[in-house]
């Protein structure tokens, strides 16, 4: 499979059409349609439903498009470094959970890009389930999580985790009254959870009869549906903004002040790029000074 009509094929389904394709490729449309017929007969598959006006992928053709990003973007990535390897710049990837804590990783990325200025950070924020995906695949240079997971394989850092764990709840709440409320409490109400299996359902296990009415990757959405009165959602507080006047929502601590564990992982016996290495040299200088 060839790099280059990966790119067309990209290319193709980007501008939903061969001719615009054609146009931003700078290539002919025969050119480009003899690449995708050869590329549909090596892989033995149909990519494009014909005959519409505007490109539609077949189901194979979807999950070629997902992995051929997933590729080009890894080409790109190490060809990159590699020519950047007489010096320390190019680009670090990272996939992040959200997690106020991480303010020690922003400081680490500000101190790296002062002294290398031809360094690029790119952050993509997800769950554990994500991050840990991409990174195996090696779309991600390095991957922060929370939670416990199995880390064999993986090189890891650990990072003071301060936040706590609680329920973003609509002000006035019934949850708002109890002095001391814990998640037991939370399970009265229907639940807006993390999709990411480390939680669920196996915090909840064996705290009696719950109801899970929707689940999250990322907390501003799941925010939306709290003010919508959807749920309660179960999550890691100083994430969502809850202290200005106007506000209609607020965080409630749970009382068994539960920290779960938060890690920068990459994987094991991966050469690291030099711009990789260094921003690991910085995170432990940071840890260090806590």
């Amino acid at each position: 499979m060839d790099i280059r009509v990966l790119n067309y094929f990209v290319t193709i389904v980007q501008t939903k059409s061969i001719s615009n394709a054609a146009d931003a490729l700078h290539v002919t449309q025969p050119t480009l349609s003899r690449q995708i017929k050869e590329l549909e007969d090596e892989l033995d598959t149909i990519l494009f439903h014909r005959g519409s006006r505007e490109i539609q992928l077949t189901d194979d053709g979807q999950y070629l498009y997902n992995r051929a990003i997933e590729i080009l973007a890894l080409v790109e990535k190490t060809e990159n470094n590699i020519r950047k390897s007489d010096s320390i710049a190019g680009d670090i990837y990272i996939g992040a959970a959200e997690s106020p804590s991480l303010d020690i990783v922003a400081r680490a990325i500000k101190t790296l890009t002062e002294q290398y200025p031809d360094i690029r950070v790119h952050i993509r924020s997800g769950n554990a389930d994500d991050i840990l995906e991409h990174l195996n695949k090696g779309v991600y240079d390095l991957g922060i999580t929370i939670g416990s997971y199995d880390i064999k394989k993986y090189n890891h850092l650990a990072l003071d985790n301060r936040d706590r764990w609680g329920a973003l709840v609509p002000k006035g709440h019934p949850l708002t009254l109890i002095e001391k409320p814990n998640l037991a409490d939370a399970l009265a109400y229907p639940l807006i959870t993390s999709a990411q299996t480390s939680t669920e359902p196996s915090a909840l296990a064996g705290l009696g009869d719950y109801r899970i009415v929707a689940t999250y990757n990322l907390l501003y959405n799941a925010s939306l549906l709290v003010k919508a009165g959807v749920g309660i959602a179960l999550c890691l507080g100083n994430i969502i903004d809850t202290s200005y006047p106007d506000s209609d929502l607020t965080f409630v601590p749970f009382a068994e002040n539960n920290h779960d564990t938060l890690q920068i992982l990459w994987k094991k016996q991966n050469t690291q790029s030099p711009s990789t290495k260094q921003f690991l040299k910085i995170m432990r200088e940071e840890i260090e000074k806590q």
